[in-house]
């Protein structure tokens, strides 16, 4: 068997850092208000969930997805030097989704949310982005006057009269039309569009770059027909599980169509020519942890403040919040190329967990009580990252964080209060009894904090030949997946964390903007990013840390690097019930479908306005960066 480090290297150091440095001090619970270690909560009340539903979905996509290209037109022209691949595929999950289906069904087919047809997301990466033809439409999204997309959910029998005798007034309508499909097939025209935001600018930086064949993961979004009951996502995952048990029904699949354009040599002569990308996914590849959108789509707000929603919280303690980060893997070398490292091969390695993991997590304990941390890892590193997350999970705090731990997470009693901590002192250094160390487990439950890993489809072609690895795929996956789950979600990079200048938690800063009588009411923010250098020699966890504790603590260095370090774009965060896609940098909305009163705030060229940006006195998002973009901009430079 291979054998294995518990922590992998970066913490080796930092535990012999902790051996060296923390004092034998005990320090006895004797307050009648303290908690005692023995009253914790048990052990089996994971802080850790790995989702097993998304590892399915990925095996499921592996197995039996595929996709292929086929000229409209017969001819000499060819679109195969096009690959193609399935990428990641869900239940549509949004509640913004869910509200225009209602809202254009006119006759109420929907039964108050509980017809709905099923609504579909499927991503699917085409390469050659660079040869690609499309116009650019800078009031939207980068594509316009695209050609109608297809999608169908098929279901196939062992026989026709068993087909014919399913939802009778469907037509057996394939879209596959030049391809034999059984005859015992009935397909389900839904509608489908397509997303296509950003695909402009990555074709000019492929050009540009020279980075010929890279590609883009190019999303259909896809709603069945309402009113039919077996046409709801919760029935048809009931079907699919009976189709062991079943002489009947063989299979459930999703297939999508787009038609693009590019520029064929026919005859020695370029012409431009049009040629279709089909996709299908197995049911199993798409099913969600929770397939019944009627648990949330009869619970929609009427309006921004409708309290009466499970989506508008009445108050900052009770907000569901989710911070998000993703996706993260780690890089090698391999016969002297980039490629993603082998787990195999790097018995060591930390796999996905990312390198600011600890400094990031660290304030979301002190910040964020109550909330969930959801890590999208690439799925060729799931299984490392999780085993490593275990480890550091078992790990006493004082280890983790040589000097803060104990001294800021070891009293139990004040943990338990899941009220807001500063990090302006440090305070008296705090120890259980000998053989009762709190672990990071322990002060995770204590503080309602969860780690959600989430695997993600991530075949070669997507790590290789794309912008960030499927970023941008991952960020229509996080809202269409995950959305019903919680009230407001964040998106931010792994090596940035959310630090503050006051003493609110993060649920009081975002309930303040999205749900208090003081909202701005826009359907989502964009955070400033505060860009700080952290050199070589300050590369361990207390230096980082201690980075981030002066900068909070000092009124003259807040103020030096909230004016001149905000030099790129931060990242966002979001209501729930109006997002459509968390795009990297914008959270774009459908305002016409939002609850009443929501309002698409984000401001033309990305004008500092702070209606739409969260101000330094809310907090910032630090950029932990390993390399320097301007002078000053670094941790423990002098303030000019």
């Amino acid at each position: 068997m291979r054998k294995r480090k518990n922590i992998v290297k970066y913490w080796r150091f930092l535990i012999f850092l902790a051996i060296a440095q923390i004092p034998s001090v005990f320090y006895l619970f004797l307050q009648e208000e303290s908690l005692e270690y023995s009253s914790l909560p048990s052990i089996e009340e994971s802080v850790f969930y790995f989702d097993e539903t998304a590892m399915e979905n990925v095996l499921a996509t592996f197995a039996g997805a595929y996709s292929w290209t086929q000229m409209i037109e017969a001819g000499h022209a060819s679109a195969n030097k096009f690959q193609t691949e399935p990428l990641h595929a869900t239940v549509d999950r949004r509640p913004l989704t869910a509200s225009r289906q209602i809202k254009l069904d006119k006759s109420g087919l929907h039964e108050n949310g509980q017809l709905l047809g099923c609504a579909l997301s499927a991503s699917t990466f085409v390469s050659h982005l660079e040869n690609l033809k499309f116009e650019i439409n800078k009031k939207g999204f980068d594509v316009k006057n695209m050609r109608p997309v297809s999608c169908d959910v098929c279901f196939q029998f062992s026989n026709q009269e068993d087909m014919a005798a399913f939802i009778p007034g469907i037509k057996h309508n394939p879209i596959v039309k030049n391809k034999i499909l059984s005859a015992s097939t009935k397909c389900v025209r839904g509608k489908g569009t397509l997303n296509a935001k950003f695909a402009g600018w990555q074709k000019a930086l492929r050009v540009k770059e020279g980075f010929v064949g890279y590609g883009y993961p190019w999303i259909v979004d896809c709603t069945l027909p309402n009113g039919i009951l077996d046409l709801t996502c919760r029935e048809i995952s009931k079907l699919n599980d009976k189709i062991s048990s079943s002489d009947a029904l063989q299979k459930i699949y999703l297939q999508t169509k787009i038609t693009l354009d590019s520029m064929f040599n026919e005859t020695e002569t370029n012409i431009e020519k049009s040629f279709d990308v089909f996709t299908s996914w197995p049911w199993a590849a798409l099913r969600s942890h929770d397939d019944d959108r009627s648990r949330f789509a009869s619970q929609l707000p009427q309006s921004w403040n409708d309290t009466s929603s499970m989506f508008v919280p009445s108050s900052a303690k009770k907000l569901k919040m989710a911070h998000v980060i993703g996706p993260v893997y780690k890089l090698g070398k391999f016969e002297g190329k980039m490629s993603l490292q082998s787990m195999d091969h790097n018995p060591d390695s930390d796999g996905g967990v990312h390198f600011r993991f600890l400094a990031d997590l660290f304030h979301l304990i002190r910040n964020a009580p109550n909330s969930v941390h959801i890590t999208a890892v690439v799925d060729g590193q799931a299984q490392r990252t999780r085993e490593v997350l275990v480890d550091l999970l078992n790990t006493s705090i004082d280890l983790i964080y040589p000097k803060y731990g104990e001294a800021m997470f070891g009293d139990p009693a004040m943990l338990q209060k899941r009220e807001y901590i500063p990090f302006y002192t440090t305070t008296k250094l705090l120890s259980l009894p000998e053989g009762q160390k709190l672990t990071l487990r322990d002060v995770l439950r204590l503080r309602g904090i969860k780690i959600h890993l989430v695997p993600l489809i991530t075949p070669p072609s997507l790590m290789e030949q794309t912008v960030c690895a499927g970023q941008y795929s991952f960020t229509s996956f996080l809202a269409t997946r995950f959305s019903a789950d919680y009230q407001v979600m964040m998106y931010v990079d792994g090596d940035t964390a959310l630090v503050e200048n006051h003493s609110l938690t993060l649920q009081e800063v975002m309930y303040n903007r999205f749900f208090s009588e003081n909202s701005n009411k826009c359907a989502g923010h964009r955070l400033q990013l505060i860009e700080q250098y952290v050199r070589p020699e300050d590369e361990t966890i207390d230096r980082v840390l201690q980075c981030t504790k002066k900068l909070m603590n000092d009124p003259k260095r807040w103020k030096y690097v909230t004016e001149n370090c905000n030099l790129r774009e931060g990242h966002i965060s979001a209501r729930t019930d109006s997002i459509n896609l968390f795009s990297v940098h914008h959270p774009d909305t459908q305002e016409e479908f939002a609850p009443a009163g929501v309002q698409d705030c984000i401001t033309p060229s990305n004008v500092d306005d702070p209606k739409y940006f969260l101000t330094a006195d809310e907090g910032i998002q630090v950029h932990l960066r390993r390399g320097e973009r301007k002078k000053g901009c670094s941790c423990f430079s002098e303030t000019t």
